[in-house]
């Protein structure tokens, strides 16, 4: 990459800018507290209202919570040289369906 197109990259407000993903990643970090609330509530409400124990899907939504804080620290955390921005984004990608995925689970779970 020579000089002209560094310039260029740096001006253009498109280009792909790690900060940005980063700021994705802490964002998903706030929103898997905030889904990890609901599938809580969820839980409990099936475990009450239900027969008093929880379906199979219980420990997946659990799983998909867990597994979306690990990716989404990752993406926040590792350092710009480490990881391409592709990688990032898909990672930050991945954390979201996770983070998605813990309630729909817990949901979906069959008492």
């Amino acid at each position: 990459m020579n000089s002209t197109e560094t310039a260029r990259q740096a001006n253009d407000p498109f280009t792909p800018s790690t900060t940005a993903v980063r700021v994705f990643a802490g964002t998903g970090l706030l929103l898997l507290a905030f889904s990890f609330v609901v599938t809580l509530v969820v839980l409990l409400r099936q475990a009450y209202v239900g027969d008093g124990a929880n379906g199979p899907l219980t420990g997946p939504a659990l799983w998909s919570l867990g597994l979306s804080g690990v990716v989404g620290l990752w993406a926040l955390c590792l350092p710009r040289d480490a990881v391409g921005h592709e990688v990032r984004r898909g990672a930050v990608f991945v954390q979201y369906a996770l983070v998605a995925g813990g309630p729909v689970l817990a949901v979906v779970d069959f008492s």
